[in-house]
């Protein structure tokens, strides 16, 4: 089946809202509990201040998770969406009143601003995650251009995202399986995501275009691909 892009930017109020509102805990509990595997696995602490890079961290989902989970490091939520972004500081700020997540920051940032240096950042990167980013890059190779440069031989890079179905059969099956009564807003965009997925084969040729090749792709239940490796 032809992957057919999907905007990069959730941008629209109305998305915005519904992300927000929905509730992705399982699969997001789930995409840690992978994270904090891996990350034990290679040894890594993850304390005195050490930075994890969440991006396209949208209502930052993933990064309060990271940083409920690794106190002592520093996380960093990027997105490209202002309107994301508003959410994910206005639940920061409730946060931090109650004396939570002081180890958590956002910053607006797209891909290519990352791949190019131009966000600034420059402190030894120790970790970095996505969740469901890549399929929205419409220049794939911009985004292992921006992990390259985040790099620092050991950092360690734990992706999670959608991988495209074979056909709109496919697609329809998982539609139905996984969002049967979401608003419809939210089936719209899944079902968009579907058609936008790239292949694990997609993937590991993209991988080898910019030579990260310590990185490896996986096929995760139905649906997920990830990506984990050092680069």
């Amino acid at each position: 089946m032809k992957r057919i892009p999907e905007p990069e930017l959730m941008d629209s109020f109305e998305q915005v809202k519904a992300y927000a509102a929905a509730d992705f805990s399982l699969s997001d509990d789930s995409f840690i509990t992978k994270i904090a595997t891996t990350v034990k696995s290679t040894g890594k602490s993850l304390d005195d201040n050490e930075l994890i890079l969440d991006l396209g961290c949208g209502p930052g989902n993933i990064s309060e998770r990271l940083a409920s989970r690794w106190q002592s490091s520093k996380v960093l939520g990027i997105d490209g969406s202002s309107e994301m972004l508003s959410i994910s500081r206005n639940r920061l700020e409730r946060s931090k009143r109650k004396g939570r997540l002081r180890n958590l920051s956002y910053m607006l940032g797209e891909i290519a601003q990352i791949a190019s240096g131009d966000l600034g950042i420059t402190d030894k990167v120790e970790l970095v995650v996505s969740n469901s980013l890549l399929h929205h890059i419409h220049d794939p190779l911009m985004f292992w251009k921006a992990l390259k440069f985040l790099g620092n031989n050991d950092t360690l890079t734990v992706h999670r995202d959608l991988r495209r179905p074979s056909s709109p059969e496919e697609v329809s099956y998982l539609q139905k399986k996984y969002l049967p009564n979401a608003p419809e807003i939210l089936i719209r965009d899944y079902l968009a995501s579907l058609y936008a997925a790239f292949s694990i084969k997609e993937v590991e040729l993209q991988i080898q275009d910019v030579g990260l090749n310590k990185l490896e792709v996986y096929e995760v239940d139905d649906r997920y691909l990830e990506i984990i490796g050092t680069i």
